[in-house]
């Protein structure tokens, strides 16, 4: 009798909560965020910085990677 108990309070449940996953990450990890500082390189002196879009991880932070578009570059500093 528990068992089938159990088993209609999950099927009701899972009408009420619909096709939602335990545990999503809010903001949704993937999701675009600002512009996030990446590696950069040297040129006449001066250091010049690549701006990559980011996302969110499912932690919530805004990071980037390498294989991200790039935003913009600015010059950050002499090298």
């Amino acid at each position: 009798m528990t068992r089938i108990i159990n088993r209609v309070g999950d099927a009701v449940l899972g009408k009420v909560l619909g096709r939602e996953e335990a545990g999503a990450c809010v903001p949704e990890h993937g999701q675009k965020c600002s512009c996030v500082a990446s590696n950069g390189y040297c040129s006449g002196g001066s250091y010049f910085r690549y701006y990559r879009q980011g996302y969110y991880n499912c932690n919530g932070a805004c990071v980037t990677s390498t294989s991200r578009p790039i935003c913009y570059t600015k010059k950050v500093g002499a090298c």
